[in-house]
């Protein structure tokens, strides 16, 4: 099994912000700029982020669920703003990849509740929300949209890391 190993500077920030109240408040960050920037899945942050801090696991959940959504809405309009052309022209691969191929059929026909699925499962978001901001998806809809699939997710992720811990302490 593939795993994603955790950065060493954001193992030190998270390590250096843990006895901090704004702890939380740091992990959402991290969340909205991986999902922004979609360099890193950021479930290899949240579960070291959950380990070190298991009593914080609702409130990770949450805010980092609802972090992604921003982040989402965010990555939507900036490819909105640099247009189908740019994108295109830079990745003319990305229309025949599976990822892509699904994630439009799903949005073609569930619309936004399709993205609401693909946000709490494995399958990436980011043909996704490619696809919404072509298509011209209401950018509130896909915060929304987002913002709850990640937050149901990602409330079961942290639960399972803080409850059972030995299970996910080999995964960073």
């Amino acid at each position: 099994m593939k795993t994603h190993v955790l950065p060493d500077c954001l193992r030190r920030l998270l390590i250096r912000c843990v006895a901090h109240r704004y702890y939380s408040l740091v992990v959402t960050a991290i969340a909205f700029w991986s999902t922004m920037t979609f360099t890193f899945p950021f479930v290899a942050v949240l579960i070291p982020a959950v380990l070190l801090s298991p009593r914080r696991w609702r409130s990770l959940g949450v805010l980092c669920g609802i972090a992604s959504g921003c982040g989402a809405a965010a990555l939507v309009e900036i490819f909105q703003y640099l247009g189908s052309e740019f994108v295109f022209s830079r990745y003319p691969e990305l229309l025949q990849t599976q990822a892509w191929q699904t994630a439009s059929a799903w949005l073609q026909h569930w619309g936004l509740l399709a993205l609401l699925i693909i946000a709490g499962s494995p399958i990436p978001q980011t043909p996704a929300l490619l696809f919404c901001a072509f298509a011209n998806v209401s950018t509130p809809g896909i915060l929304v949209a987002v913002a709850i699939g990640k937050t149901v997710k990602y409330l079961f992720l942290a639960w399972a890391t803080a409850h059972y811990p030995g299970r996910f302490i080999r995964y960073n």
